[in-house]
């Protein structure tokens, strides 16, 4: 929980923290801004298109972890909003538990469009240049394997869900993991 008094001056070691990676960051915290309670409120034109939880996921995965727990870890709401963003809207933005009860669905039609090996193809000797932020390859893959809008979002809430962020982490967490699968088949 951040006290009232340390407002501006948490707010100021979060925009530092953050401004390496987020070069627009605007950070403001304080009490009811845009929910009940101390509000941290980040906002940068990286977050425009990307999930909530990638957002979130970009922000802590920025910060020094000792700044995160004695900060941040707890008693505050975050939005992670891109510019000109309303906040109502960003709160009724999906989630990956949204997808939770229909991952098993998700998970086989991937499967049967060929998904991981397609991404696994698309993606071999470029880890290093893949995206850190959102899914560029994985959503276009799916959009030319013929899923719909509202099924890329979908499949992008599973990846999440999943543990995975980006396309650099869907590289390196999920198309191994099909390749175990593959090999135990052998």
């Amino acid at each position: 929980m951040i006290r009232k008094k340390d407002f501006k001056t948490v707010a100021a070691q979060l925009r530092d923290h953050l401004a390496p990676r987020f070069d627009d960051v605007d950070v403001q915290i304080g009490e009811d801004i845009h929910y009940k309670g101390v509000n941290v409120v980040i906002t940068t034109r990286v977050f425009d298109g990307l999930l909530p939880e990638q957002r979130y996921h970009h922000v802590v995965r920025s910060l020094p972890p000792e700044f995160y727990e004695k900060h941040l870890r707890g008693g505050v709401v975050w939005f992670e909003l891109a510019p000109k963003q309303a906040p109502l809207d960003y709160m009724k933005m999906p989630r990956s538990e949204d997808v939770a009860k229909k991952a098993d669905r998700i998970e086989q039609r991937l499967t049967a469009i060929g998904f991981n090996d397609r991404f696994a193809a698309a993606t071999a000797g470029r880890a290093d240049t893949l995206s850190r932020d959102d899914f560029v390859v994985g959503k276009r893959l799916l959009a030319e394997l013929g899923l719909s809008k509202a099924e890329i979002q979908e499949a992008a809430l599973f990846f999440i869900l999943r543990g995975s962020f980006c396309d650099a982490d869907l590289h390196s967490e999920t198309v191994p993991a099909a390749h175990a699968v593959e090999d135990d088949d052998d």
